[in-house]
């Protein structure tokens, strides 16, 4: 409950296939809403199921997941190549801007989730149970 308030999109998962499943889901929509993903499972019942399931494979990643997407991500790295000043002190003005300022980020991203299952759904098919 502690991480409702952190500004990450939650996602759970249910079963065994649906933590593998997820994973790319909760990557793909990530990187294309800009929103940090935090998705989980119950860690004991599910690291317990004695269960098999069905892996994505690489192509089925590599069509879910943008190349765009994740070079838009990595050129917005921290890097000593090209510095930026983030999180410096601010007074509470300031600071108020900044949170309104993600927050169209926030509001594109039920869409973007949406528009993900979908693709993930049709990509998949029915012959996997989410």
């Amino acid at each position: 409950m502690a991480t409702r308030t952190t500004g990450f999109a939650l996602l759970a998962s249910n079963s065994v296939q649906e933590a593998s499943d997820f994973a790319c889901i909760a990557q793909a929509a990530a990187l294309e809403s800009r929103v940090p993903f935090l998705h989980f499972f119950d860690g004991f019942r599910t690291s317990h199921e004695v269960n098999m399931i069905e892996p994505l494979s690489d192509d089925d990643l590599r069509a879910l997941i943008d190349d765009k997407f994740v070079r838009q991500h990595r050129e917005r790295a921290m890097s000593p190549d090209h510095p930026m000043l983030r999180g410096t002190a601010q007074n509470p003005d300031v600071f108020f801007q900044a949170r309104e300022a993600c927050n169209p980020y926030y509001r594109a991203c039920p869409p973007i989730v949406q528009d993900v299952m979908d693709r993930f759904g049709k990509r998949i098919g029915g012959n996997k149970p989410l």
